[in-house]
């Protein structure tokens, strides 16, 4: 099987439904010998960071246990989803699990969506490399999320924001219920510290959830505070306050994430891993190093072009949107960026934008034929209704972007945001191809 043949199949079982059967799942994944799973498993839920958490733990962690971990969506190849010691997995690896899911649904009558396949793809995947830890980022929700048919050791969740508001409701305490479903009977819960403080109503209702369920919650007992930053090369540096006895912590963390959000998710994460040294299942006190190594696309991801800027950012929803320009005002105070905007159908165009006012020096509407798009002329209805100049429209997509290129090629700035599944095809028509972030150490 070609990595071509493997994702078209993948796309080709129910794409875009959402199944919340999770007791059909458990089957699927029984009877691929994946119960009991073969290592332990954390399961990591929010509306915004869980990527980056699981990102900096696989940092952490790789270099003492064998890590598997499971994000989402992918940028530029579907085995970005599926990693094994921090990065994607082989394509040759990734075929064959997916073959032996394709034989196993082919023996019996039972059938699974594209996300449900994607998991048991990474779970056959993380067995048959010999892992022996999986981190696991819950896609929609939490309680009917296929992750959440998996046993765990342990939970996190990182922040409560409206997205999938369809599934899960218009409100933030309804958002927090379903988040709060990945909680299990005696299985700790690491709530992240900003959740406090940026959603402490959130915070209440995930305490009172965690009572009923006998799940012990916890905040990160260390505090990541920005001390500094650049954008080429990206560099960002956190000064580590407090104590945790399961870790040997530097004073300073430096990691080649960008954004000023990343000190939560940078606290999430070692809480994590001291949860984790504390079970035994890695060793204890881990050794922080003082420099993180993240690869993660798409998280305000600077690329120099020509005299400029082009930065690809994978806000798509309202929180995200604010961090967002709370991160522009302070890496760009003096820059208007060009902003290339598109996203799905059922978003709130000018609610999305709004956070993004006298920030931005117009919006280049686009539209992909990807997962439900929403037309490029709502998109640019919904900017020119918040205030927002609309530039480039009723020109072919890759004459848009070779004018967006030259805008950046000429010393301005152009930042991508508003679909993660846009990134990857909007880069390789800006010219960046797949070039990745660059290292610490580079």
């Amino acid at each position: 099987m070609h990595i071509a043949d493997a994702e078209k199949y993948l796309l080709s079982l129910q794409p875009g439904k959402i199944d919340f059967d999770l007791a059909r799942l458990k089957r699927v994944i029984a009877g691929l010998g994946l119960n009991p799973l073969p290592f332990p498993a954390v399961i990591i839920g929010g509306t915004n960071g869980k990527g980056s958490v699981v990102t900096f733990t696989e940092a952490l962690i790789a270099p003492h246990v064998r890590i598997g971990a499971f994000v989402k969506p992918h940028v530029f190849h579907i085995t970005e989803r599926v990693r094994i010691g921090g990065r994607p997995v082989h394509d040759e690896a990734f075929c064959a699990a997916v073959q032996q899911l394709m034989d196993y649904l082919a023996r019996v009558d039972v059938s699974v969506t594209f996300f449900e396949a994607t998991l048991i793809t990474a779970l056959i995947s993380f067995r048959d490399a010999g892992a022996q830890l999986a981190l696991v980022e819950v896609g929609l929700g939490g309680r009917f999320d296929a992750a959440n048919a998996l046993p765990r050791v342990l939970t996190a969740i990182t922040s409560i924001g409206r997205d999938h508001e369809k599934f899960l409701g218009a409100t933030l305490a309804g958002i927090a219920v379903e988040k709060a479903g990945i909680m299990a009977q005696g299985v700790p819960c690491i709530i992240s510290r900003g959740m406090r403080t940026e959603s402490p109503d959130c915070a209440e209702i995930l305490r009172k959830l965690s009572m009923l369920k006998h799940a012990p919650v916890m905040e990160p007992r260390i505090r990541a505070s920005r001390t500094g930053g650049s954008l080429i090369p990206p560099v960002q540096s956190f000064a580590l306050d407090g104590e945790d006895a399961r870790l040997s912590l530097p004073s300073e963390i430096a990691t080649n994430q960008l954004g000023l959000y990343q000190s939560h998710n940078l606290g999430c994460a070692l809480a994590i891993a001291a949860e984790l040294a504390g079970l035994g299942i890695i060793p204890a006190p881990l050794a922080v190093p003082p420099a993180l190594n993240a690869v993660y696309r798409g998280r305000f991801e600077p690329h120099r072009v020509g005299n400029g800027l082009v930065i690809l950012d994978s806000s798509h929803n309202e929180e995200g949107m604010r961090s967002l320009a709370e991160t522009l005002r302070e890496y760009l105070p003096d820059a208007k960026p060009l902003l290339v905007f598109g996203c799905q159908e059922g978003k709130d165009v000018p609610r999305l934008l709004a956070p993004l006012q006298a920030l931005v020096l117009g919006v280049v509407p686009v539209e992909l034929p990807i997962l439900h798009p929403m037309p490029e002329a709502d998109v640019a209805q919904g900017a020119q209704a918040t205030g927002f100049a609309v530039l480039h429209t009723g020109v072919p997509f890759a004459e848009k972007m070779s004018r967006v290129r030259a805008d950046a090629e000429s010393g301005g700035t152009v930042l991508v945001a508003g679909s993660i599944y846009y990134l990857g095809t909007v880069a390789q028509a800006l010219g960046l191809g797949e070039t990745g972030l660059p290292g610490l150490n580079q």
